[in-house]
């Protein structure tokens, strides 16, 4: 065998490879979940926020922004990006931008559940139409990669059930029960971690999970039956939290689809834990969930679902997959 040696004046004639250009973020959107993103990112050479969507520039944040925020749309869409991250607290707005972005050929990673279940069809329409990717991997089950987990069952054999605890924060208000804490200092705490809003309503009520399993049957059986899905819901409210704390028992708030003689059935109840065979009471603001299949295989995934860094891993997740349609030209 033989050996080839370059000499020095070889080295230095070899063409370098140009760095990767970083993927441009507009990111709507600065409260735990968006300084949790900012400050996975930052120093990373792969991702550069461009710009920043808040309603009150002035506020003071934990982690200092990247650039200068501002709260007017059109400075915000000024800068040229590459993708949209949404992690608004008003989904209208986020609804709206994402459509708007989408639809101009700007990729969306939208962690809003219901900015995505209540604008499906518009918001792929939009995609479609600007020939944009839209993600929402971290709008369900947090870092718990539910959509995933669904989308490959549904590739090995037909899909009968979607079981999930996917509310974190009522995840956490039942666990806190569970270990004799009262209802209004439980909730106290979850606003402290970042895990529930100051308006808790749409947690406590079952729309979030709702919103989530709307998603998730869209993944699993397709736009048509998802559209015409009605969710059962049960509040998780002080009176039902007191009864729950003097039952002694672990409760989840237990999310289901099921496949029925009449359609799809789906409801989001209040369970004693022991009665739900199929998943775990994980601590704390955990998310599960159990996919059945028809042949009997059951598919599994958990994963943190609430709170700023958990949210913010699955956004990266949903943005090296726009990093890859970049890339390639999409």
């Amino acid at each position: 065998m033989k050996l080839a040696f370059l000499d020095d004046d070889t080295l230095s004639a070899a063409p370098v490879a140009a760095p990767p250009r970083p993927l441009r973020i507009a990111l709507a959107g600065y409260g735990h979940v968006g300084q949790a993103l900012a400050a996975r990112l930052a120093g990373d050479p792969l991702y550069r926020i461009v710009a920043i969507l808040v309603r009150d520039p002035a506020r003071p944040r934990a982690f200092a922004p990247p650039v200068a925020p501002t709260a007017s749309i059109d400075h915000f869409l000024y800068p040229e990006a590459d993708v949209l991250v949404d992690v608004l607290s008003c989904h209208r707005t986020g609804a709206a931008l994402a459509s708007r972005c989408l639809a101009m050929g700007v990729h969306a990673v939208s962690a809003s559940k219901r900015a995505v279940a209540s604008r499906y069809e518009a918001l792929t329409g939009a995609a479609r139409a600007g020939a944009a990717t839209l993600l929402y991997g971290a709008a369900v089950g947090g870092a718990a990669p539910v959509l995933e987990t669904v989308a490959a069952a549904r590739a090995a054999a037909p899909v009968i059930e979607v079981a999930g605890i996917l509310n974190g924060t009522v995840n956490y208000l039942l666990d806190r029960l569970a270990r004799g804490c009262g209802f209004e200092a439980a909730l106290a705490d979850a606003r402290l971690a970042g895990f529930a809003e100051e308006d808790p309503r749409e947690d406590l009520s079952g729309a979030d999970a709702a919103a989530k399993l709307r998603l998730i049957a869209v993944e699993a059986f397709g736009n048509a039956a998802a559209k015409a899905l009605a969710v059962e819901t049960e509040t998780l409210d002080a009176a039902r939290a007191a009864a729950i704390a003097a039952s002694g028992e672990r409760w989840v708030q237990l999310a289901r689809l099921v496949v029925a003689p009449g359609g799809l059935r789906a409801t989001v109840t209040l369970e004693k834990a022991r009665d739900v065979r199929v998943l775990p009471a994980l601590p704390d603001e955990w998310n599960a969930a159990a996919i059945t299949c028809a042949d009997g295989r059951v598919f599994r995934c958990l994963g943190r679902g609430a709170g700023g860094a958990p949210t913010a891993e699955a956004i990266v997740a949903d943005l090296v997959r726009v990093r890859a349609a970049v890339a390639a030209g999409g």
